[in-house]
Parts: structure tokens; C-alpha cells; sequence
């Protein structure tokens, strides 16, 4: 009982440096990740279809709600999202209201039960991102000002993507 408690505490702690806790030095580059919906450019699903393929689909709509987004940058070391055959990846959300105050994340899971299981493992760690059934966009609460600008920025997202807050 106690090998587990510790294991899923490290994957804890792992996912959530990985996603919502990622800050501007990146000294965890991934080193691999399996093959799944990749960042390939595409366009931005239209008002009436919600559904977002790649991380690249996301970054569009984004975009096309006014946000400024950097290229999505997929992340190939081992973490939660990649352990369960998901592709998590690394970029900057902004609203032209000052720079990006660290990295975000788009977290794309393989099933809504992956997902499932990593949405309270980032709230138990402070964590603030935008879900949906197969996604996650994470945002930057490495400090406080990174966590008062995500905490503005969190409802943006959600509107421009249909998704849902949680923190």
C-alpha cells in the first residue's frame, strides 16, 4: 500500500510539473512520447463543432477568440499525460494585457477517464486549467503573479474553447 501511495504521489507531482506548474526555464525536456494526435497545422474547429483534434486546433481557436498563442511545442518526456498514451505540449497564452506570465500546457489525453483522473491531481496541486471531454489547456501558476494572471485569463480560454474552469 505504501509503494503505491508513493508512486501515484511521484506521478502527482511529476504531472503537475510537467502541466500546470510549468515555469519558464525548461529543464525537463521530455524524451519521448507515443504516437497520438499530433500538432499537425489544421484549422480551427467552426462555432458549431467544439471538437479539437490536435493541439494546433486548440492554439487556432485561441486565436481566432483574439488570444495571443505561440506555436504549440510538443513535450516528449515521461509524464501522467504521456503514461497514459496522451501528448502533452508546451506553449504561451496572452490577452495583450502585458507578457505571458510562464508557459501553458495543452494536454491532449487519449480518453475522458484519462483526463478524468488528472483534473483533481492539478486542483490538489493549485492548479488552474480549461477541460474538456479529451483535453486539457493548463495555465502557468509557478507564482503568484502567474496564478493572478491565469486566474483572469482561465475564463477567456474557456469561452473561446466551450470548456470549463477548474481550479
Amino acid at each position: 500500500m505504501h509503494a503505491r501511495n508513493t508512486t501515484a504521489a511521484v506521478l502527482a507531482v511529476l504531472a503537475l510539473t510537467l502541466t500546470a506548474c510549468s515555469s519558464d526555464s525548461d529543464d525537463s525536456k521530455p524524451e519521448a512520447a507515443p504516437s497520438s494526435p499530433a500538432a499537425a497545422p489544421a484549422s480551427a474547429a467552426p462555432a458549431g463543432d467544439r471538437h479539437y483534434e490536435t493541439a494546433q486546433d486548440i492554439a487556432d481557436a485561441l486565436t481566432a477568440a483574439g488570444l495571443t498563442v505561440s506555436q504549440p511545442q510538443e513535450q516528449k518526456d515521461d509524464s501522467y499525460i504521456t503514461k497514459v498514451g496522451g501528448t502533452p505540449y508546451s506553449l504561451t497564452i496572452t490577452d495583450g494585457d502585458g507578457p505571458a506570465s510562464g508557459e501553458a500546457g495543452i494536454n491532449l489525453f487519449p480518453n475522458p477517464e484519462a483526463l478524468g483522473a488528472w483534473i483533481p491531481l492539478s486542483k490538489q496541486f493549485g492548479g488552474i486549467a480549461v477541460t474538456d471531454d479529451q483535453w486539457a489547456v493548463s495555465l502557468p501558476t509557478r507564482n503568484e503573479a502567474a496564478r493572478t494572471d491565469s486566474e483572469r485569463l482561465a475564463p477567456k480560454v474557456a469561452e473561446a474553447l466551450d470548456g470549463t474552469v477548474q481550479q
